[in-house]
């Protein structure tokens, strides 16, 4: 590795962090009130963002009838993220929520930060209050009305305009990512964030008791102090994100208080533990060492004071020690590793991801960066790069210390040459020692191995899981759009035709109120069962579009040929009877169907839009028919 480009890369990540810093915008008078509208065909997540009306309350005494008296100036939000930082104040949101629908709707807003103190939701239709919640981390997790670790509030939408009021306040920062959730897409969006979270917090798991099991057999402090502080930014992991509050010490409000700070000062006080005993710099560096030893006695200090001190101070001074330390280890690091110290490599590796990802994580938290799906996991992945650097740097030092063991007995072996009687002696301990140092270390690696094949095999499934639908065990949407967008490039370049069939069941919200959704789930399992076997080309794809619409994509195939396919499959799905609960369903479905050559005025979601609306027009015409664009030629 080029040891000036990995600095290089460090000062260049610090300083787009600072251009954040500077781009970030200020709030400004805002008399507006920010709508989102919900109905059947919305999607079911909707991220609010930053567009909300603000009203700051450095008080933090002002009630909701307050707030709302037309004398309070209301402000926009101009940043990119709703992130505020550390602060005193209080916060206070507004947007509406239309419900363009006939029925009340039922919907949650989450606020995805666990470790806000206080959370108040406020609910008004028609001037009237309907709906309040008052959550946070400082209340038992048993009060909240949704048993989820972050903030899940159930609203039963009135039609028209609902009116959503909610207070922030916090002794750490100040975030309000909301989202309105459809109540059904909420809990598949959990299911699949569990499985994420599961797969960080198992490979954790692993590397604490894979090193374990090293340590017992090689007694190196190294592996322990290693495994402290895996285990510490474990338990700071699923603090921050509220899971341990959630499934570990669901009552222990108090605890649950400082927990952030105490593990964020262990894991400091591991980690100054580590880097002084594995560089050796006590005697490499006795000024390097001393640093070191102040390092660790103010992370030792620090755990200690988040036991009596204000969260608000413990977890700002912990928050803002973790890069000095980050860059101490770095340095050091880098200084061993330009003396000569090969086994350092892995060493610097590991802290050089860590610390970008802690530089991301921090900027996050004060706001000086947006919220996303970078910034959010930016510490699981750093933690789990630094996790498999550190483990191989341990490796590596096995290794480097075994080399010069091996050469130390050759130089050994030359000084007693002429000693003859000593020569065997000396030949069996070098055989013995090397033979079990070399099970010591085919140990490791095999435990390695089996580490990294369930490793393997973990994100095989997680690959697995985000290209198929999980009712149909077809592909989802997400594989249909990377897949079109692919043919339409190659059927671009070769002047070949491009098809889009697009299927919608017909009356499936009747199915639905007949039969019941495990009655339409029963339903679009039978499609996809039918549809699956005949669509077998290669390049060719048959998807699950969302709810009932499926979409097929037929590479190398004319306007003629793909109404002659979606007119056998509309002619097979009328005769289709689908067996459910001793009864049997029958039903119908619309085509749409466009085809053509890829230019630059026929992009995939012109030829996506297309389809649709040849299949609006099916279901203009009375539906259980193909229509093609632009003809709407009849086929059935």
């Amino acid at each position: 590795m080029n040891l000036k480009a990995v600095v290089l890369y460090i000062l260049a990540s610090l300083l787009c962090l600072a251009s954040a810093a500077l781009n970030a915008s200020p709030i400004a008078p805002d008399s507006s009130f920010p709508v989102f509208e919900v109905s059947a065909q919305t999607p079911g997540r909707i991220d609010v963002e930053s567009h909300m009306g603000l009203l700051v309350d450095s008080t933090r005494a002002l009630a909701p009838d307050q707030v709302m008296a037309p004398a309070k100036v209301w402000q926009t939000i101009t940043r990119r993220s709703p992130n505020f930082g550390f602060t005193n104040d209080a916060y206070w949101f507004r947007f509406q929520i239309d419900n363009l629908g006939q029925q009340d709707a039922a919907r949650f807003i989450e606020l995805p930060i666990p470790f806000i103190d206080d959370v108040q939701l406020y609910h008004y239709t028609a001037g009237q209050l309907k709906t309040s919640y008052r959550l946070g981390d400082e209340m038992p997790f048993a009060q909240r009305v949704v048993r989820h670790q972050n903030f899940v509030m159930p609203l039963n939408l009135a039609p028209g305009a609902n009116l959503i009021y909610i207070r922030l306040a916090s002794s750490g920062t100040i975030e309000a990512p909301f989202r309105i959730w459809d109540p059904t897409r909420f809990y598949e969006a959990n299911d699949d964030d569990k499985l994420l979270q599961g797969l960080v917090i198992g490979i954790l798991l692993i590397m604490i008791f894979y090193n374990l099991f090293v340590y017992f057999s090689t007694r190196d402090v190294n592996y322990l102090y290693y495994i402290g502080f895996v285990a510490s930014y474990l338990f700071f992991h699923v603090s921050l994100n509220g899971y341990a509050f959630a499934y570990v010490w669901p009552a222990a409000v108090r605890w649950n208080s400082i927990a952030i700070s105490t593990f964020v000062a262990s894991s400091e006080l591991f980690a100054s533990l580590f880097a002084g005993s594995f560089l050796r710099l006590s005697a490499f560096s006795r000024p390097a060492h001393y640093l070191t030893r102040a390092l660790v006695i103010a992370s030792a200090l620090l755990v200690a004071l988040t036991f009596v001190l204000p969260y608000s101070w413990t977890v700002r001074v912990g928050a803002a020690f973790t890069i000095p330390i980050c860059l101490t280890a770095l340095a050091l690091g880098y200084w061993r590793w330009w003396r000569g110290a090969k086994f350092a490599r892995y060493y610097c590796i590991a802290w050089t991801t860590v610390l970008i990802s802690l530089s991301v994580l921090n900027a996050g938290k004060f706001g000086l960066v947006p919220s996303n799906i970078w910034t959010e996991n930016a510490s699981q992945i750093g933690i789990v790069l630094l996790v498999l650097f550190l483990s191989f740097t341990l490796t590596d030092r096995i290794n480097h210390d075994r080399t010069l063991r091996i050469n130390a007995q050759a130089v050994a072996l030359g000084h007693e040459r002429w000693a003859r009687s000593a020569q065997e002696a000396l030949l069996k301990t070098k055989e013995e020692a090397n033979r079990e140092l070399e099970q010591r270390v085919t140990a490791r690696t095999n435990d390695l191995n089996l580490t990294l094949d369930q490793l393997q095999l973990a994100n095989d499934q997680l690959q697995r899981l985000s290209s198929v639908d999980g009712l149909t065990q077809i592909s989802n949407r997400a594989f249909f759009d990377s897949a079109l967008a692919a043919e339409h490039r190659r059927a671009d370049r070769a002047k070949s035709s491009l098809s889009v069939v697009m299927i919608d069941l017909d009356h499936f919200k009747l199915v639905n109120d007949t039969y019941g959704h495990l009655g339409g789930d029963a339903c679009l399992r039978a499609l996809a069962g039918l549809m699956r076997p005949r669509i077998q080309r290669v390049g060719d794809v048959l998807a699950r579009y969302g709810g009932e619409e499926f979409v097929m994509l037929l590479i190398d195939s004319s306007m003629k040929d793909s109404m002659a396919l979606a007119e056998g499959f509309r002619a097979d799905i009328e005769k289709l009877a689908i067996p459910f609960e001793g009864r049997t369903i029958r039903v119908t479905a619309s085509f749409g169907v466009a085809s053509g050559i890829p230019n630059q005025y026929l992009s995939p979601q012109a030829l996506l839009a297309q389809a649709d609306k040849a299949l609006y027009q099916a279901k203009h015409d009375g539906r259980n028919c193909v229509r093609s664009w632009p003809t709407a030629n009849r086929e059935s």
